[in-house]
């Protein structure tokens, strides 16, 4: 059995790690089909709780949520759900910016010699591989590798950000200021693995990894 709990700006699945996983996919779909009408086109974060998935799973829990409901999934956020809930936040705002016809979503990786841009914020939902590039007026958000290039505050550098999901770029950009292996601040190589953003501070450019101060600090200077 599967218990489907709501929160703002997400859904959290509490799993029984005894079913078969055949079986949760087959409930998946029935509770999802039966509260279609409810969650509409939601555009929400997604948090497992109770079993372990594999890389695998996940993508097919999400891909029977996709059949079987309107619901748009923004993200599978992990174990640390008040950050995650409160980076939900953020990206929330960012759907409201894309609305106003000020900001973009792009579903999808970003592969060598391509280029996705925005006026305003970008959500890229996929990697952004070696040699790819993805730029914004205002900041962006990689939910997944950014292996490539991402340039943020194209109109002004003040307060704007790139977070990725696991960070690895060739180079990171924040208006006139530049972060790659060799320069900023912060442990880069040891965070590449695990969320993590950049940002301005003081004139300097820092790295550091996601925890609820950094989100916190993002919500109060952001302009999205």
């Amino acid at each position: 059995m599967i218990v489907i709990k709501s929160y703002k700006g997400g859904i959290a699945l509490h799993l029984n790690e005894e079913d078969s996983f055949e079986d949760i996919l087959a409930e998946i779909s029935e509770k999802f089909e039966e509260s279609r009408k409810f969650f509409r086109n939601a555009s929400l974060a997604l948090s497992v709780e109770g079993r372990h998935l594999s890389v695998e799973e996940e993508k097919a829990v999400i891909q029977t949520i996709d059949e079987h409901s309107d619901v748009n999934i923004l993200c599978l956020v992990g174990k640390n759900e008040e950050t995650d809930r409160n980076f939900v936040k953020a990206l929330k705002r960012i759907e409201m910016q894309r609305e106003e016809n000020n900001g973009r979503f792009y579903h999808g990786d970003v592969c060598d010699g391509e280029v996705v841009e925005s006026e305003g914020s970008l959500v890229i939902i996929g990697n952004v591989k070696a040699g790819g590039t993805v730029a914004a007026v205002k900041d962006v958000i990689v939910l997944g590798d950014l292996s490539g290039d991402a340039y943020a505050g194209l109109g002004n550098e003040d307060e704007h950000f790139i977070f990725a999901s696991r960070m690895n770029p060739h180079l990171c950009k924040i208006g006139s200021l530049s972060y790659n292996h060799t320069s900023g601040k912060g442990l880069f190589d040891k965070k590449k693995n695990i969320p993590c953003i950049v940002y301005l501070k003081d004139g300097e450019i820092f790295s550091d990894a996601v925890g609820p101060e950094v989100i916190e600090s993002i919500e109060n200077a952001s302009t999205i």
